[in-house]
């Protein structure tokens, strides 16, 4: 039987053992692949790092941060004037409005087919108030906005910055 020293000891072996190839992985995973060496340094960790979910590119300590799509929508009235909606504008991301209405615009923008006639159900039954006639849902796509362009006044979701395409159309019942 082992003693409670040499089980200790090894066990403290281990867990340096761990702790050094973990450091080591972390560092090593986010060098860049521009060179033949640093690929071969990554090839020993790279199961570890896909096990942990840890296998991520040089940019994640700056990431360069993608320009999104934001989901609009326009409701026609009997009266046949149009209201823009913007369901994210001004709300706090923090608040679980802004989340549900972020999932939202998520699901119309990702996958139309299979969200956009019940959305477009909620919606017309939430502007009733409106006599809405149809929906149309917009995908705005946001142009790349510089700091020159804000300190002359321009806000990012200006007509220059942006260009609008329909999802889809859809009337609403009972209209």
């Amino acid at each position: 039987m082992v003693s409670k020293s040499w089980r200790d000891r090894l066990t403290y072996t281990a867990m340096s053992a761990f702790l050094a190839w973990h450091t080591a992985a972390i560092v090593i995973a986010p060098a860049p692949d521009v060179s033949r060496a640093a690929q071969a340094a990554r090839v020993p960790f790279q199961q570890h790092l896909a096990l942990l979910r840890l296998d991520s590119r040089w940019d994640f300590f700056a990431p360069y941060i993608a320009l999104e799509s934001e989901f609009r929508y326009v409701i026609e009235d009997k009266a046949g004037t149009n209201h823009l909606f913007r369901p994210t504008e001004g709300l706090n991301w923090f608040h679980p409005t802004f989340i549900w209405s972020w999932a939202l615009s998520e699901a119309v923008l990702l996958y139309p087919e299979s969200y956009t006639d019940s959305v477009a159900a909620y919606l017309c039954r939430k502007h009733a108030a409106l006599h809405p006639v149809a929906i149309t849902m917009l995908e705005a796509e946001i142009r790349y906005f510089t700091p020159e362009d804000h300190l002359a006044g321009k806000r990012p979701t200006d007509p220059e910055f942006v260009t609008e395409k329909t999802v889809k159309r859809l009337e609403c019942a009972g209209a």
